[in-house]
């Protein structure tokens, strides 16, 4: 049986060929991937879909510049996270635009609040996008994602061990930076 980097070489190789159920396949395998990269990026789900229709398009229209010496997740993967960059920044300048509101909501919980699971949420998202790139990736796909070592791997193109070594060192930096930020929250955990 192929494996899966091999599979999709042949959908590659076969959309250049004019193959546009071929292409399909390919954005059916990686279009979770894709939406959560944009996720990840603070892309608002109301937009997801349009960023993933959006990268799956660019990708189309450069498929022609893959080189099968790279798997295609990755090349995707990249693509996809200079495309949710390049979104992040044009929302920010269209939102330097806008007028402001009359008035603005306190973001700030009230009293009486207790606190929310949300907010641990927000604290780890928030300390995982703070991570250096290669740790924030492999974090990301495995614990986010739910992908296996292997299959992190085969999507950023590294070795096993090297993927290993990142999850380790990134969970490390991860509960670091928590208990450091967050002692009232994270400080009694190891």
């Amino acid at each position: 049986m192929e494996d899966r980097a091999t599979q999709d070489h042949g959908l590659v190789d076969s959309t250049l060929r004019g193959d546009r159920q071929a292409f399909g396949e390919l954005v059916e395998r990686y279009q979770r991937l894709v939406a959560s990269v944009a996720w990840r990026y603070g892309i608002g789900q109301m937009e997801i879909e349009d960023v993933v229709s959006e990268v799956f398009v660019k990708a189309y229209r450069n498929l022609h510049r893959f080189r099968p010496e790279h798997a295609f997740s990755t090349w995707l993967y990249r693509l996809a996270i200079n495309h949710a960059i390049d979104h992040t920044r044009r929302q920010r300048k269209e939102q330097g635009r806008t007028e402001m509101p009359q008035s603005l909501p306190d973001p700030a919980p009230t009293a009486g609040e207790g606190v929310e699971s949300g907010e641990r949420a927000t604290l780890v998202r928030s300390a995982l996008a703070k991570l250096k790139a290669h740790y924030r990736d492999v974090l990301f796909l495995v614990y986010v994602e739910g992908l296996k070592i292997e299959e992190v791997a085969g999507v950023l193109g590294l070795p096993q061990g090297t993927v290993k070594t990142r999850l380790m060192r990134g969970r490390e930096a991860m509960r670091r930076a928590l208990v450091s930020r967050h002692p009232e929250y994270f400080g009694g955990q190891r």
